[in-house]
């Protein structure tokens, strides 16, 4: 359960000229999204997220907050039922659980350009070459472009504003994370402290390379 948590933690047309192709949709969606995520530099606020098993049923339900920075600097913290933390600096990854005073740092790579929270902080030209994208009614669907993604499917939605408002992440078991996002603060000024990491002391480093 927890490491569904750490994916947070640790995403038209018509022919004959009066619409478009259907690669057309799909890269006038990107560069939709991408118009939406450009101004947003930096965004912080409040989280609460449910997990649903693949019949619809809530296995649980846990809320936080989180602060992101371009270029792919986050700082995810869930709370009750079980508190975990995730920080990155665009170099170094952290993630660490109070509960089992426990924190795995890892490198940051590729796979992390598709790592659904930080969609609202990578580079926005990364979407077109991580994702295929589709909107409707409002929504932009997201798919990853490589299988061994660590979803299957995303979708975003912002409001009156242009902030995003809930996020849907479908993983490989059909199991969905519905996140819902509120008081949220568009490009406030964050400290890079918020996006390192000192383990407390007495806490096992489990590094991961």
């Amino acid at each position: 359960m927890r490491r569904k948590l750490s994916i947070f933690l640790a995403s038209l047309g018509m022919s004959l000229g009066l619409g478009m192709s259907a690669v057309g949709a799909q890269a006038d969606a990107s560069e939709d999204l991408s118009r939406l995520l450009q101004p947003l530099g930096s965004i912080s606020g409040n989280f609460r997220q449910t997990l649903k098993d693949q019949k619809g049923k809530t296995l649980q339900k846990s809320s936080g907050n989180f602060s992101v920075q371009r270029p792919g600097k986050l700082r995810w913290q869930t709370g009750e039922p079980f508190p975990q933390l995730l920080v990155t600096n665009n170099k170094q990854l952290w993630l660490y659980d109070p509960d089992l005073e426990q924190v795995t740092v890892r490198p940051v790579d590729n796979r992390m350009k598709e790592t659904p929270a930080l969609l609202l902080g990578g580079k926005v030209e990364d979407i077109r070459g991580s994702f295929s994208v589709e909107s409707k009614k409002g929504a932009y669907y997201l798919t990853p472009k490589r299988a061994s993604a660590p979803f299957k499917s995303m979708v975003i939605r912002f409001d009156k504003q242009g902030l995003p408002e809930t996020m849907t992440v479908r993983d490989g078991m059909g199991q969905t994370t519905d996140i819902r996002f509120n008081g949220l603060q568009a490009n406030p000024r964050l400290s890079s402290h918020m996006f390192n990491f000192k383990p407390p002391k007495g806490t096992d480093v489990i590094r991961d390379e």
